[in-house]
């Protein structure tokens, strides 16, 4: 069972062990936009996800 990315409505799989910070690149996304939760917790760009994990991408906004 792969990798789930929930980001926009839409989902991607990834098969094997990746991190954060791979799996952001892999859908063109910096990881200094965007941040990556899985259960409602916060993921570093180094933490690996797993198979059959689900992880959902959310931009970062920020204002001035």
């Amino acid at each position: 069972m792969p990798v789930t990315l929930i980001y926009r409505k839409q989902e991607f799989h990834l098969e094997g062990t990746i991190t954060v910070k791979d799996a952001l690149q892999k859908l063109n996304l910096s990881s200094a936009s965007h941040l990556v939760t899985r259960n409602g917790e916060l993921l570093n760009e180094m933490e690996p996800l797993r198979n059959g994990e689900v992880v959902k991408i959310v931009p970062a906004i920020s204002g001035g």
